[in-house]
């Protein structure tokens, strides 16, 4: 092996590693959002429920990711990147829903796959990762929006879907530009 593939083996290990230890911050603080939301009364019933399965699904896959960015071969780390990041554009998606919809404070959380897919240095991943990210914004919308039609007028949850998806390909491009990645670094 030239000194070239242990190096960019060791940063991969080292990327996967990282993204899942920080992760863990972010699951812990969910966790602690779960809590103080719970004991203010501001969420009961189902929607505890709701959010405990998610917590559970996210601080899943964060250990498996963290266990195969630990312990694997390089093409299992970068597929464990790519289910981390699918399973962050669920949660978003998910938390959308269950936040309102259009009206949800939760549209930061599709920065999160962005840049865990950002570690892979590939701008098509990228893309495609902005893609879903706001193709799920817009399925939680206008599922949220059928669901509870009086809570918004159609021309709000358009032009929120037009707002959000160009907000979250705007971030996959500055990423792009932080990154360096005119083209793929593969």
């Amino acid at each position: 092996m030239n000194k070239k593939s242990i190096s960019k083996n060791g940063q991969n290990n080292l990327s996967l590693t990282r993204t899942a230890r920080t992760l863990f911050f972010f699951v812990s603080i969910f966790a602690s959002s779960i809590v103080t939301f719970t004991s203010s009364n501001l969420i009961f019933g189902e929607a505890i429920t709701n959010r405990w399965i998610l917590f559970s699904a996210l601080l899943l896959a964060t250990i498996i990711a963290w266990v195969i960015g630990y312990k694997s071969k390089t093409s299992f780390k970068r597929i464990a990147t790519l289910i981390l990041s699918a399973v962050l554009i669920i949660f978003a998606g998910f938390m959308t829903y269950y936040e309102r919809g259009m009206a949800s404070n939760s549209t930061l959380f599709y920065a999160l796959p962005l840049l865990v897919v950002a570690t892979l240095k590939n701008r098509h991943l990228l893309l495609a990762t902005a893609g879903l990210s706001a193709g799920t914004y817009a399925l939680a919308s206008v599922k949220y929006f059928n669901d509870f039609f009086n809570e918004g007028y159609k021309v709000q949850l358009w032009g929120n879907i037009v707002l959000y998806a160009g907000t979250i390909f705007t971030v996959a491009w500055l990423i792009m530009i932080l990154t360096n990645l005119r083209k793929d670094s593969e």
